[in-house]
């Protein structure tokens, strides 16, 4: 009887856990559309100014493998890198400050409302349920975390922090982990990080004078126990894992102007077609390092005809104030970030062929490029 009994508590348990997982998307793009406004889609002023010859594009489309990519990537890989940018802004923060007062529910409903944003502007390209489905889930889970992280450290970790009355030497190399895996989510995803490592560095930790033994207590107690679950999950991700295709890790790039001297010396760049006064075509890596290399092209004299086989692209740029729209580009987004509001982040599209003129110009206002969403 008393078997029963507990396997029937387990069962209405993971049933409403699975009901808690279910509803968090389905509440978060809910409030993410009703907090959203609709977009302008009509074509961006400039777009179609210096299209290549379309037999030459049917050519390079036709010659160059993995030099089309779906249009709509450019939007749907936005959200992975908002939640990178949220434990950037969390690792800002808890690098001064108590975990407690870090602005959790604002990321979360951050995260969906630019989801809601990426959905409408990619509607009408092809629906991409590979990428819909990895946003799904680590959306969801990334808000899971945050909402729990909420409610600890408003319980259980005010008081220990009202106890402590300072940062302990536990807090402070939290700190320093945090730092650690936000710098690490530029260039590797999230479940390659050395969680078990960084907790047996915690439960290390010596205690400095005049440092509260249950604060300590609570904190290895606390995120040794998170560092063991995102450790299990991590292992399982892995597990699932199939060797990615190295193909996938780079962009194809078709640009105008001294194209060979300005890539000469950049990184994991590699020139595959010249094709005169048509333009060159060159293979780059994706992701930051693809982002910190635009601006020093520009610089050399380079302008872009399509990247991924693409003549639209997303950029995110932050500002201290709301900046001006230059021709070529449309803003979907633009917001103060909750961790630091003297900082506004603005999302735009913008004309792959205006890309030279659109950046400097935000540049000049004041704005930094924080990163091209290269498909």
């Amino acid at each position: 009887m008393f078997l029963f009994r507990w396997l029937k508590r387990l069962v209405k348990t993971i049933l409403w856990l699975v009901v808690i997982v279910i509803l968090v998307p389905v509440v978060g793009l809910t409030y993410g559309f009703l907090t959203t406004s609709s977009i302008d889609k009509t074509p961006l002023p400039g777009i179609a100014d210096g299209a290549p010859p379309k037999v030459l594009a049917d050519k390079v489309r036709a010659e160059i493998p993995g030099y089309q990519r779906p249009q709509e990537s450019t939007f749907l890989t936005y959200p992975e890198w908002a939640i990178v940018y949220a434990a950037r802004d969390y690792a800002g923060f808890v690098a001064k400050d108590q975990p407690s007062g870090f602005p959790y529910w604002s990321y979360v409903g951050h995260f969906w409302q630019d989801y809601a944003t990426v959905i409408r502007a990619s509607s009408a390209d092809r629906f991409n349920y590979d990428d819909h489905q990895m946003l799904v889930v680590n959306g969801t889970s990334n808000s899971i975390e945050h909402i729990v992280q909420w409610a600890y450290e408003n319980t259980v970790g005010r008081i220990t922090e009202a106890m402590a009355g300072k940062r302990t030497a536990a807090d402070i190399y939290q700190a320093r982990v945090a730092a650690d895996y936000a710098g690490s989510l530029d260039q590797a995803p999230w479940y390659q990080f050395p969680f078990a490592q960084k907790r047996a560095g915690l439960f290390a930790v010596q205690p400095a004078p005049g440092d509260s033994a249950v604060r300590t207590s609570e904190r290895k107690l606390a995120f040794g126990l998170a560092d063991t679950i995102k450790q299990g999950y991590a292992d399982l991700i892995r597990q699932g894992q199939t060797a990615a295709d190295p193909a996938l890790l780079d962009i194809h790039v078709w640009a105008r102007g001294p194209v060979g001297e300005a890539t000469r010396n950049e990184p994991d760049t590699l020139l595959e077609r010249d094709y005169g006064a048509d333009g060159t075509i060159f293979v780059t890596r994706r992701d930051q390092t693809f982002t910190d290399m635009i601006p020093r092209l520009i610089d050399r004299g380079v302008s872009f005809v399509e990247i991924g086989g693409n003549d639209q692209i997303m950029v995110t740029v932050l500002s201290t104030d709301a900046i001006a729209v230059p021709e070529g580009m449309r803003i979907l987004f633009s917001y103060a970030l909750p961790a630091q509001p003297s900082t506004r982040r603005t999302g735009m599209v913008v004309a792959v062929r205006r890309l030279h003129l659109v950046l400097p110009a935000l540049m000049k206002a004041g704005a930094r490029l924080e990163h091209v969403y290269d498909y």
